[in-house]
């Protein structure tokens, strides 16, 4: 792997000529690489770390620190700050928390968004999980969740496939997977240290030895990221606790050799000789790291203790347990290795930015539309146009009078009702014509209510469900979950005609959830609006087959205070492994804050629009604001009449001026 820039630092062949000058036992002597990684699929970069890794094992200790994920690089740039020098390894954790606690989830965008620039820069990038027991939802308190407990019953639960405690645990760990999707996308390895110090009982998922113990739990992870969601650029790293106390011994918790590339061990205290020996032993031709240490090991230990590839201090201990002298040592030391020493230094990004879509077999035309989507922002936008509810083309069709060019993206609301004024074959078959004609097709579903009957000529899509209405939906067999799937159904009947053509579409499910406007919205939690779009994810794609959809979530624009006509948007957010790109709808774009930057944290590089239903914004905004890929503007200005009849004559010469922009994309 490689790692930072600027740094003109100690060649990795002093290390090897310094190594091979010190008196080694058989045990301690440096090996011929056995590189291998565990998962026979890994990326080239995750085979590329792990090798580096291992040919250093016994020459040379890269140096590494740990950061909280509010603190996003505070403790590795105060290294910097007291020693000249950054860690090779960059330390990061996903957190538990709320808030703006230090091991806050709200924290991960920004983490990851922060790991890709690091590793750009030279670091090597690990990752912790300060997992939430499965029996609690995020956030919690590190007390009573992460060191809660679980009886042997729930224990035997969790690992039993499709029990409830089972689905819980898949929810939340599919999230991580989500932003270890971004890093992989991003080309970005990781050594991933899941469940770490298991062989103690301070934690949820330790001090279970044998094997139906912790390491099972191990194993499972590392079944379902890598045989289902193919995270292939992970390096998986086995973790313990040094022995005695409360840590047992370290073989009744090894997973096997099958699932582990490296094999750590978390020391804070003595560096004893029996700890780095079994270690040695277990391991066999595996490197072996200090995954956590207080203090570091000192120069005199790595020379007796040499295939320590490397240690990583924990936040904030940098300076409190070792002192600026030991620090200036060891990270000047010719055997030791930084950010920006070979082979880990500064990586190209990219020329291109690949995408890979959330539905596994996504079509060829939704690859297509999602790295259009991709590669449009920052130098241009594509422009849209939603037509109004009642008429399928009204709206657009008067952009192209009013300009002389038709919209790159013309959406329409689809509406499955019984009593749709716009029948949903007239919409779908509106969208085949516009794709013909070169633009994309966007269709938002605004959903009928399943726990009201839509013959009586009512709208009661913004009739709130009651909670025990809203935990039955969720329910898989209840009543009020097959009228559900009898809904999504005929919407996916509605749909086929499109997939049938091969023909991709902006698919926007469940607007604005984090308002409180519809049936669907202001749940917040992994259980809330959030679970009913995963759900009918889950229908759509891998029941009806349906791969032509990019998957757009839309957000309302989240207000402040308690009674905030929108929520934040994390708190609704489904997941990175269900969302290809993200759309915010507006009354108004504002130019006191960049919207497209907060938005674009939350989706951690994925694509995002702007859906504007109000006021026009001039130009210059899009200027300002690079982020967004796309806009649509809604058939509707803000009671100022639509771009149809109606509409004032300022409104449509600032969408002349809008179209007149060299950074606008139409047809």
């Amino acid at each position: 792997m490689r790692r930072y820039p600027v740094m003109v630092l100690l060649p990795l062949i002093v290390g090897i000529v310094l190594g091979v000058g010190r008196a080694q036992t058989a045990t301690d002597t440096a090996k011929e690489p056995s590189t291998l990684p565990v998962n026979p699929n890994a990326t080239p970069e995750a085979r590329d770390l792990l090798r580096e890794i291992d040919q250093i094992s016994g020459h040379s200790t890269l140096t590494g620190q740990h950061n909280f994920p509010n603190h996003v690089s505070r403790w590795s740039d105060r290294v910097y700050d007291l020693t000249g020098k950054f860690p090779a390894i960059f330390g990061q954790d996903f957190g538990f928390a709320g808030g703006e606690d230090k091991d806050s989830v709200e924290g991960r965008p920004s983490m990851i968004e922060e790991a890709i620039r690091q590793y750009r820069n030279g670091a090597v990038i690990a990752l912790t999980w300060h997992a939430v027991r499965p029996t609690d939802d995020e956030p919690v308190t590190f007390r009573d969740s992460v060191q809660g407990h679980l009886t042997d019953f729930e224990w035997n639960e969790l690992l039993t496939p499709e029990t409830d405690i089972n689905n819980r645990w898949v929810e939340q760990v599919d999230v991580i997977a989500g932003y270890l999707q971004q890093l992989q996308v991003a080309g970005v390895p990781v050594l991933f240290r899941p469940y770490h110090e298991m062989n103690g009982n301070w934690f949820w998922w330790g001090g279970r030895p044998g094997e139906h113990g912790s390491a099972a739990l191990y194993r499972q992870l590392y079944d379902r990221f890598v045989n289902v969601h193919h995270l292939n650029n992970l390096v998986w790293v086995w973790n313990v606790n040094s022995p005695g106390g409360n840590a047992g011994p370290i073989e009744a918790y090894y997973p096997g050799a099958k699932y582990a590339d490296v094999v750590t061990m978390d020391i804070y205290g003595k560096f004893d000789q029996s700890y780095y020996a079994s270690m040695l032993a277990l391991a066999d031709d595996k490197p072996i790291a200090l995954a956590e240490v207080g203090a570091m090991p000192s120069l005199d230990v790595l020379a007796q203790q040499p295939r320590w590839a490397y240690f990583m201090m924990w936040s904030g201990m940098g300076e409190t347990v070792n002192s600026p002298e030991q620090l200036q040592a060891t990270f000047h030391a010719p055997i030791v290795l930084n950010r920006g020493d070979a082979p880990f230094v500064t990586k190209p990004a990219p020329t291109t930015e690949m995408v890979a879509p959330v539905t596994s077999n996504a079509s060829r035309a939704s690859k297509a539309l999602l790295q259009t989507l991709v590669s449009t922002s920052p130098g241009h936008v594509l422009s849209g146009q939603q037509n109004d509810t009642t008429a399928s083309t009204s709206a657009a069709d008067a952009v192209v009078r009013a300009t002389g060019k038709h919209p790159a993206i013309v959406g329409q609301d689809l509406d499955t009702r019984s009593n749709a004024p716009v029948p949903p074959r007239t919409v779908v078959d509106e969208a085949i014509k516009q794709s013909e004609q070169d633009a994309i097709a966007s269709l938002r579903w605004f959903a009928p209510n399943p726990a009201e009957s839509d013959t009586a000529g009512q709208d009661t899509r913004n009739r709130l469900l009651t909670d025990y209405e809203w935990k039955e939906l969720l329910t898989p067999g209840s009543h009020l979950n097959q009228r559900w799937c009898e809904q999504v159904d005929a919407a996916a009947t509605a749909l086929k005609p499109l997939a049938d053509k091969s023909i991709a579409v902006l698919w926007v499910p469940f607007p604005e959830p984090n308002s409180k406007k519809y049936w669907w919205s202001n749940r917040p939690g992994i259980h809330g609006s959030a679970a009913l779009y995963r759900m009918l994810f889950d229908r759509l794609v891998n029941h009806h087959r349906l791969t032509n959809l990019v998957w757009v979530w839309e957000a309302a624009a989240p207000g402040f205070g308690p009674n905030a006509a929108a929520g934040p948007y994390g708190q609704f957010f489904p997941g990175l492994l269900y969302v290809d790109a993200l759309q915010l709808d507006v009354t108004r774009v504002e130019s006191r804050f960049r919207s497209d930057t907060f938005l674009r944290s939350i989706g951690v590089g994925k694509p995002i629009g702007l859906f504007i239903d109000g006021r026009v914004p001039e130009p210059t905004f899009f200027a300002n604001e690079t982020g967004w890929a796309w806009f649509v503007l809604g058939p509707q200005a803000s009671g100022q009449g639509s771009v149809g009849a109606g509409s004032t004559d300022g409104n449509i010469q600032t969408i002349v001026s809008l179209y007149a922009d060299p950074r606008v994309i139409s047809h």
